[in-house]
């Protein structure tokens, strides 16, 4: 073909051809799945060509300065290696993995320090809760016999009353009225209703008693019924009523009193009701089983009621176990008797006890009392009758001479930083006797407690890493001991102060929650009580120093609780709540709610400062230029995170730990959410307070909650680790492998195991008892 003389001129660029295609025909996600496949061809055709010519450049602008360059490739040059030192803040482990330092990345608080005084600082302040000191003012004046006042005075070396107690006894000697009773913590309301009700019941049980002519009258004793009835909302209340109760009747043995609540044994309880009780205490649960099943207990002759935290009892669900005790009063009160008691009471008295006066109190209110008289250890009407008088006793405040404070500590930095405080506070011996650490779930509890009784700063942990049958005998070693609930912590300790540390929550059997909170009371060492919401209310331990909310209370009231465990009637004490930056830095505005006084500032302290007294030397403590701290609190973090990867069982405790932290973290009350939002967690940092170094998508945790789809999954798993154990028991054991190899603990097996007993135990103690927490 002869050529036409035409010439075409394409200009193409510098752009790489590539050939375009179009894609018909065929299912619809096929059509897409080709598409996507070309795409990513042609980008990475660009990104070669790219390459190529940066790496021309590079090649020219070497050959210019006399440095050749040979053996060029399209591929992207490394970064240069980074030494790892104490300026760029990284840390490398033991076993050749880069862990972030706690000190990088760190958001920043959002306000800033305030010039409120150190309270270490300030003046002595009056306490608001002790006894009261004028001389005129004695339990003898008060109405009390003077056998019962010097009882008070000898034995139980209680001089003079409180102002609570002095308001209530005024009241409840003189008048046969209900009463509504409010008053701070560790003001003595215990006393307040019990001493009433002890002068009562022995002035009807002195004994060498007269019958009254015409009548068949008889002194009580432990048979003759039931007089008095306290209702609690927790085990751990109903004990401490019972034994500030059981000291107060050493001086009057005749009259007998009891306990029942749940968990323990129904059987002894029935023992103890046929035997006969003139006071009993115990939980609306229980007390409600009793009332249908158990038929030797009467309730005919009670003449007086006590509900005890009435705003925990309406809390926790014991509204209808409340209404159905009283509609079972209200009856068997119109039972005719073949005795009567002299002096006995013909109407019931009830006192209500509630530190705030919400919603749900004032329906306990309605129920329970008629025409209460209001006592309140302040106010001016404190005995007005009417409906306008509620708003006279709505507020509640913490101790005055309790000093208060405030830490704003990043979630990465909020496990070292617990240790710094806590090392702190016990660094002298003599300095604080006892603390307690609040955390939000029993999950957190359990691994706060093995995590501080551990090998001092992970040394046994080191050389498990270099002895590979040390780690097979640690495997071993490690299991969960339920039993134990008390341990020396040398993480802790000092040369000259050993400290103990114990734990408490609601999943613990009843006996050892018992004994465990007997024991730390009792404990004449140095001691730190870790433990959920179930010591928070009611609990009076001597000599509590420091009170430190680690996780902050679900609501105001039960901050205001934990706080009064310490400074209680009239003593001295400490709080700490640690927050983090954000959102939570305004929950400061509910602290300083609580203040009775709002001239008293709140201290604020940073992270940077408690490790720096915590894990710095006592000469450099407040040394800015010395940074040996940070190297010290980066190492514990290190040999914590060590521990944890140690072992299954502390793996799986560690995850467990932070999935319940935070599901707990969204059950805040609704007017708190706005501090505490879930969404605002970073999780990432939050794991490391854990010792995780896990991405938070990666931590799970077989057996807990898993979802509909993955229960037939999670059942065929199971068999086939059982029978993969199986199997290689087999083999070891033919080749003379011992059992501690082959012993690895199932955790889906113990979560069930634990999840059975849990209900066992509700079934056993009555659905409303307070098993949780």
């Amino acid at each position: 073909m002869a050529d036409d003389g035409l010439l075409l001129n394409f200009s193409v660029g510098d752009a790489p051809l590539t050939a375009k295609s179009s894609f018909t025909g065929g299912h619809w996600r096929d059509k897409l799945i080709a598409k996507r496949v070309a795409s990513g061809r042609q980008r990475k055709q660009a990104n070669r060509s790219t390459r190529g010519t940066e790496a021309q450049e590079t090649l020219l602008r070497g050959a210019a300065s006399n440095h050749p360059l040979s053996d060029i490739s399209d591929r992207p040059y490394k970064r240069p290696r980074v030494e790892t030192t104490p300026s760029n803040k990284k840390k490398v482990d033991e076993s050749n993995q880069f862990v972030s330092s706690l000190f990088t990345s760190n958001p920043k608080p959002q306000t800033l320090a305030n010039d409120e005084p150190e309270i270490l600082d300030q003046g002595p302040i009056d306490p608001s809760n002790a006894p009261l000191t004028s001389e005129l003012v004695n339990f003898t004046s008060l109405g009390l016999s003077p056998s019962l006042a010097g009882h008070l005075l000898n034995k139980l070396e209680i001089k003079s009353p409180t102002a609570i107690q002095k308001k209530a006894l005024t009241q409840l000697m003189n008048a046969n009225t209900d009463a509504l009773l409010q008053a701070e913590t560790g003001s003595g309301k215990t006393l307040a209703y019990l001493l009433p009700i002890v002068q009562h019941l022995m002035s009807l049980a002195t004994p060498g008693q007269t019958e009254a002519s015409g009548r068949n009258v008889t002194r009580i004793q432990r048979d003759s019924g039931l007089f008095a009835l306290i209702l609690a909302p927790t085990r751990e209340l109903c004990k401490q009523i019972s034994i500030v109760l059981e000291g107060l009747l050493r001086c009057a043995h005749w009259i007998v009193a009891g306990t029942v609540a749940g968990g323990e044994n129904k059987k002894s309880e029935k023992a103890r009701l046929r035997k006969g009780l003139n006071v009993l205490v115990a939980t609306p649960g229980r007390l409600t089983d009793h009332l249908a099943n158990t038929k030797v207990l009467d309730v005919s002759r009670v003449r007086w009621l006590v509900l005890d935290e009435g705003d925990r009892l309406m809390e926790l669900g014991f509204e209808q176990d409340i209404q159905r005790i009283i509609s079972n009063l209200n009856l068997q009160s119109q039972k005719v008797h073949g005795t009567e008691i002299a002096g006995l009471p013909r109407k019931r008295t009830t006192i209500l006890c509630s530190a705030t006066m919400k919603m749900e109190v004032e329906q306990l209110r309605d129920v329970s009392l008629k025409d209460p008289a209001h006592i309140r250890a302040e106010g001016k009407q404190e005995d007005t009758q009417g409906e306008g008088q509620m708003q006279e006793v709505n507020s509640f405040s913490a101790p005055a001479q309790l000093k208060q404070s405030y830490a704003i500590v990043p979630a990465k930095m909020r496990l070292v930083s617990l240790v710094a405080v806590l090392r702190r506070a016990f660094a002298r011996k003599g300095t604080v006797a006892k603390a307690i650490v609040f955390l939000s779930c029993a999950d957190s509890v359990n691994f706060h407690f093995d995590l501080l009784a551990r090998d001092q700063d992970g040394t046994e942990s080191n050389k498990l890493q270099s002895d590979p049958e040390r780690q097979v005998e640690s495997r071993e070693l490690s299991k969960p001991s339920e039993a134990q609930t008390s341990a020396s912590s040398p993480t802790l300790s000092g040369p000259e102060n050993t400290i103990q540390i114990f734990r408490l929550h609601g999943s613990l059997p009843q006996p050892l929650r018992t004994s465990t909170l007997s024991a730390y009371a009792k404990s004449t060492r140095s001691a730190v009580l870790l433990c959920t919401d179930v010591a928070s209310r009611g609990l009076d331990v001597a000599n509590v120093d420091l009170v430190i909310e680690y996780d902050p209370a679900f609501s105001k009231e039960e901050h205001l609780h934990r706080i009064g465990r310490t400074a209680r009637a009239g003593r001295d004490g400490r709080a700490l709540v640690f927050l983090m930056p954000g959102d939570e830095e305004n929950y400061t505005q509910v602290l300083k709610q609580g203040r009775r006084d709002a001239g008293i500032g709140i201290a604020r302290h940073d992270a940077d400062e408690l490790l720096q007294r915590g894990f710095g030397t006592m000469t450099r403590a407040l040394n800015s230029k010395s940074r040996e701290w940070e190297e010290r609190a980066t190492e514990w973090q290190l040999n914590a995170e060590r521990w944890v990867q140690e072992s299954l069982r502390t793996l799986e405790q560690a995850r467990r730990a932070f999935q319940s932290h935070v599901r707990a973290y969204a059950t805040h009350v609704a007017a708190e959410r706005q501090y505490f939002n879930v969404k605002g967690l970073h999780l990432g940092h939050l794991a490391k307070a854990f010792a995780l170094r896990d991405k938070p998508g990666s931590i799970k945790v077989p057996g807990l909650r898993p979802g509909k789809e993955n229960l037939a999954k999670d059942r065929l798993d199971r068999k086939a680790q059982a029978g993969s154990l199986a199997v290689n028991g087999l083999r070891k054991e033919n080749r003379g492998g011992t059992k501690a190899e082959t012993d690895i603990p199932k955790a889906t097996d113990a979560q069930e195991a634990a999840r059975k007993m849990r209900a066992k135990m509700k079934q056993m103690s009555g659905a409303s008892e307070f098993n949780i927490g």
